[in-house]
Parts: structure tokens; sequence; C-alpha cells
């Protein structure tokens, strides 16, 4: 290859990139291409007679082929094109002093062998190390923790793409003027202001005594509190034929509607549009840290999303159909696909597509409950879905608490919706939970005293599947109906839980009954799944913090139940230090991400096969599962996969400790 490719080549590594342009081409010059058959194992060592620091050492790039690192007989991990392999061993040598320590570091536990014919660049390790040195971005790269490294390849794949708009902070978006009087002001004068500033509200400063429309804000003495008029609220005035509270004071006349409705200036604008559309308003007041800053409007916040994905929250209001709601959810893969590609983390897509899931679930109540029936249920999402973590949509996990007082009759219209139900979100492309855990199972579709005997039960008769529906109760989530239902379920559980400190000992044996997937030395362990080295995430690293985390949030009675706000709880009562939650978290959005990666290509690989066959029916959803492909990552995922999964073994130790589970074995 020309100099110039070279360069270009080892540009689009990380953290290469961050190599002067004329630096990088230096170190091109520096490599040379060695070809090697399969079976070989690379040399990390090279001229043995050179006693020189380096140059008896080289680091290797894949241009073609495939490399298998090997530990304990183990493939611990795999190097394909643009991968790099051999900095460890440079890095260790760096203030080698003889040639025997260098050899030593040879005889290290890792083995590089090629499981397919490979060409590789080879750059001696005094070339690397002159540019570690020189360059602190670069220096800092193979220094830094987890979390930094993690942050930096987030920020690296969103400055290279085109983030949508809807990722966008809302200070960037138009902001009407503030326009804010008192309590003690006519509606006029409001009226006066609204039409100087060009806006179409008004907040109202309103002081202890005021009137204001929402019972639950009763005021406390001398507390100012704010509410808000807007230019519908004064045509439905003059329309009613009540112009005399024109004149009346704000304070009196009723006419504030409140409490505000809030967005932070620095919230993405996804947000925005998350909670407009959850409150069916038009308009968010903008905050600071230190007060009220202007209006976010609906209108504007569609004129910046024209042609954006973003635009499918508001397509699932407007319909009228199961088949409408099955085209919205086509359109929120594409978005998650999108998102992803762009470099927005895992959390936040998550938090966005369950938003819009929950809106669909609330739509096909809408569609299929009786109206007289939706006032005598509590329709919650469990699992995944409860905790706001579900992405592609692997199954529903879902039930039903209805009122003790529902008659026969009525409970059998009940179950012909939840039949319907069920039938409407496998349509829409919410695949059957595998373990029958949804409301067409009379199991999970019970009254408020069923549901709290089946508590009392599960604490009574602990085993494994009481374990399992505890922990998907305490994840649980309202989309429809009496929240305060499933608030006492809950509050019932962790009662139960207070008696019994024994049971949530047990109950958190689950932490450590999956290995995890790497070795004493740092390297990953595989296992090897239709002919490819594969980890199963979910088991080896996600599903130990998730349900880590869940038992110290029932210890301590913390009601979120996404576990990202779990850890953020934690570290406030001082459980977690903010470090170790921060990294726990980040550790967590990285495992998700690779996960969310594998499935989205597995589930575009299964619709092309499910396509190819005509007697399949083209609603057939394809449902992934939670392995990767090693030979998929590049070196920076694989590297940063090791070290997430060290926090992860870590994690499992603490809560080992933690809830004495060495105890219990």
């Amino acid at each position: 290859m020309a100099i110039e490719q070279q360069a270009e080549f080892l540009q689009q590594i990380p953290p290469f990139g961050l190599i002067d342009p004329s630096d990088l081409r230096q170190a091109a010059l520096s490599m040379d291409v060695i070809y090697l058959p399969t079976g070989a194992v690379v040399p990390l060592l090279g001229d043995e007679k050179s006693s020189e620091l380096g140059a008896s050492a080289y680091l290797y790039f894949v241009i073609k082929g495939v490399i298998a690192e090997e530990s304990q007989g183990l493939v611990v991990g795999r190097y394909s094109v643009r991968g790099y392999f051999g900095e460890r061993n440079v890095l260790k040598m760096q203030n080698a002093t003889a040639l025997l320590k260098s050899k030593e570091m040879a005889n290290s536990d890792s083995v590089f062998r090629v499981s397919e014919e490979a060409i590789l660049y080879r750059m001696p390790a005094a070339v690397f190390l002159e540019l570690f040195q020189h360059y602190e971005d670069f220096q800092q790269h193979f220094n830094t923790n987890i979390v930094d490294k993690l942050n930096a390849m987030h920020h690296a794949v969103q400055t290279t793409t085109s983030t949508e708009v809807m990722m966008d902070t809302v200070c960037s978006a138009p902001i009407q003027p503030l326009v804010m009087v008192s309590d003690a002001e006519t509606l006029q004068v409001a009226i006066q202001k609204m039409v100087e500033y060009k806006t179409d509200a008004c907040v109202v400063a309103l002081h202890a005594k005021t009137s204001f429309n929402d019972p639950k804000e009763s005021g406390k003495a001398n507390e100012v509190k704010y509410g808000i008029v807007t230019s519908t609220d004064i045509l439905k005035l003059i329309a009613s034929g009540h112009t005399e509270l024109l004149q009346q004071d704000l304070a009196s006349s009723g006419l504030a509607n409140g409490p505000l409705l809030t967005v932070h200036e620095f919230d993405y604008l996804f947000n925005a549009l998350l909670k407009i559309t959850r409150f069916q308003v038009d308009r968010l007041i903008v905050r600071s840290d230190t007060g009220l800053v202007g209006f976010l409007t609906l209108k504007d916040l569609m004129s910046l999303f024209a042609n954006q994905s973003g635009l499918a929250l508001l397509k699932v209001d407007k319909a009228e159909s199961v088949n409408d709601l099955h085209a919205v959810a086509q359109q929120i893969d594409q978005l998650i696909e999108n998102l992803n590609r762009k470099g927005i983390k895992t959390h936040y897509i998550a938090k966005l597509v369950n938003e819009l899931h929950r809106k669909m679930i609330r739509k096909l109540v809408d569609l299929l409950l009786p109206e007289e029936l939706q006032a005598e249920v509590c329709l919650i999402v469990m699992g995944s879905e409860g905790r706001a973590e579900q992405v592609v949509r692997t199954d529903q996990d879902n039930a039903l608490i209805f009122s003790n007082e529902l008659s026969k009759k009525a409970q059998e219209q009940l179950e012909i919706f939840a039949d319907s139900f069920t039938q409407a979100m496998i349509t829409i492309g919410f695949p059957a939970c595998p373990g029958n855990i949804m409301l067409s199972n009379p199991v999970w579709r019970q009254s408020q005293s069923q549901f709290s005997e089946n508590v009392r039960e599960w604490f009574d008769h602990p085993n494994h599947e009481s374990f399992m529906q505890i922990a998907i109760l305490f994840d649980a989530e309202v989309v429809h109906g009496h929240s305060d239902w499933l608030l006492a379920l809950k509050r019932k559980l962790q009662r139960r839980m207070a008696d019994n400190p024994i049971f949530l000992r047990h109950f958190a044996k689950a932490v450590i009954q999956f290995e995890t997937p790497v070795s004493f030395f740092g390297g990953l362990r595989t296992e090897k799944t239709s002919g490819t080295e594969s980890i199963d995430l979910k088991k080896g690293g996600i599903f130990p913090i998730v349900h880590g985390v869940r038992c110290y949030a029932l210890e301590c009675k913390i009601q979120p139940t996404n576990t990202h706000w779990r850890i953020k709880a934690l570290i406030d009562l001082g459980v977690f230090k903010e470090s170790f939650g921060i990294e726990l978290g980040e550790t967590l959005n990285f495992l998700n991400t690779l996960r969310l990666e594998s499935m989205l290509k597995q589930v575009n690989q299964l619709d092309s096969e499910i396509d190819s066959f005509s007697d399949v029916s083209k609603d057939a959803r394809a449902v992934p599962n939670n392995y990767i492909d090693v030979s998929d990552l590049s070196h920076l995922q694989q590297d940063l996969l090791k070290q997430s999964l060290n926090v992860v073994e870590t994690f499992k130790k603490r809560v080992t400790k933690h809830f004495k589970l060495h105890e219990m074995l």
C-alpha cells in the first residue's frame, strides 16, 4: 500500500486518529507488511539479538484475516480488520532495561494465533512508544479508566455522525420569551404583556391563598407557586361570555392552571417531546438552575423535527387500529437503528423507546377494553419493560389487576380483552412471553386481593419460581389505571422482606448463579455456538448487575424501577460511592449497547430469512438471542468488554460479601 493509504488506515483506528497527520505518516513509514498462514503463531518479539528497547517487539494491525488470542487453551479475544494487538506487551516493556525482561514479556499467558490466514502491518515498539510519550490524549486512552474510555467512544461516534435533532438540548431550540405577572394583576394586564412579547402564554406567580387549578398542589404559608394562562384559556373565557373576569385579579379568578410542566434547558429535546405528548399539552416552561427561562412550544418542536424519525412519537396518538400501531412499531425499529448508529447511549434510547411502547399499550387499552371497565383495572408491565430497559422487542411481560368488586360478567369481558390484547401485542411486534407472563394467563390476571394473596404465598413457600415472580413484580410499572393498587402490592412485598431478612439473602444468590465470562488473567471466556466464539452477555454481565442492584434497592426500599435510577438512588443514600456507581452504570450501558448491536444484526438476518420463505407470514417477528459474536467486535470493544466484565466480577464479590452469600452456599 502507498504511505498515504497506510496513514489513512491508522487514522481510522482509535486512538491513532488523535495523532497529528505528519507524525502519523512517519509512523506509517515505519511499518512493514507480513503474511501468516492459518495456525501460525504471531511473534510478539522479532529480532532477539537486539538489545535496544522496542527494537525486538512489535505492535500488529490486521489488514486481512482473523487472529485469535488464546490463554490457557481458551480463546479470549479475536482481532479482525483494523484490530490491533501487542500493545500490552510493549507498554509493559517500556521500563525494561535488559533483553531478559523482554523475553519474560514474550512468555506471557496470551498467545496470538492465526485462525484465518492473515496479512498484518507490523509497527516497531519504539515508534509506538514515541507516540505514546509525545501525545497526552493518545497516552490517556491506554491509561484511563473504563468510564472515560466509554464516554470518549460515544463522543467520537457522535462527532463523526449527523446526530438527529431530537438528541440536541432544549436550549438549542427556539424558546419564546418568558412573560410573568403577579396574581394581583388582572387578566387584561396579562393579555397586554402577551401581545407585547408576541407569545401565547403567561406565567402567573401564585401566592399561598390563590385558587390553584390542581387540588394536589396546596400551598404552604407565604410560599409562591406558579400557574399558567394560555391563549386557549382566554378564548374559552370569551366564548363562555364571562368577560367580566378580564378585569378581575388573577388571584381570585381561578384562571391559572398548574402546576407548571417544565423542562431543563440542558435536557434532550426528545425528553421535551415525550413530556408534551405524555401530558397532551402545547408547551413546556424551560427552566435553568436559577429560575424560569421561557416557553418551548409543540409547534416549534415539530418544525425542528420535520422529516425526523422522532415524529413517530405523535403517530401513536393518531392510531385508530392495531395495524396503525404495527406501522408505528416498524418506524420505532428504524429509530432504534438510527440512534444507535449515531452513538446515542443505549440508556437514552431505551428511555425513548419504552415511552413509545407504553403509549402504544395505552392506545390498545383505548381500542380494545370496554370503556365502562377502564376505571376498574390496573394494567402493568414488568421485567425489562417495567424497568424501561427493553429496546428490541424480545417478548412481552404484563399483568392485569382488577377491582375486588368486579362482577363475574365483567371478569368474563376482561378475559376476552386479555386474549385480544395479547394477540394485538404479538401483531404489533411484541412476541409472546416464553414463560407465559402475560395478562392472557389467568395467573397474571387477578383481583387486588388475589394478587395480595400471591405475594403472601411467594414468601411463605420460597422457591426459584417465587423468587422470579417477586423480581418481576418489584420491577413493575403501571401503564394504565390505578397506580395505588400496584404500590400497595410493592409495599406488602417490602414489609414481608423486612420481616424475613434471610429471604433477601436467598433472593440475592441468583447474582452468582452464572460465571462471569472472563479468565483469571482478564481474557474473554467464550462458548462455541454455530461455529463462532460467542458470549451470552445477559447471563454473563447484564443480569448480575440488574439483579444485584435490584437486591440493594429492595433492602433500601428504593421505589424507581430503572437500574440506572436505582444506582443513582444508592449513590444518594451513600450505599455506593459516586465513582463506583458511575462505573457500574456505564458498564451496564456498554454491555447493553453490545447486546443491542448484536440483536439488530440478528433481527436483520432473521427477517431476511423470513422474507425468503413465501409460506411464512410477513408479520412474523424475528426474536434475537443474547449472544454476541466476539469476532464482530473491534479491538477497542474487546478491550472495553474485558474491563466491563472485570467490573461485573468485582460487583458480584461485593454483593456476595454484603448479603453474606458465602454462608448460603
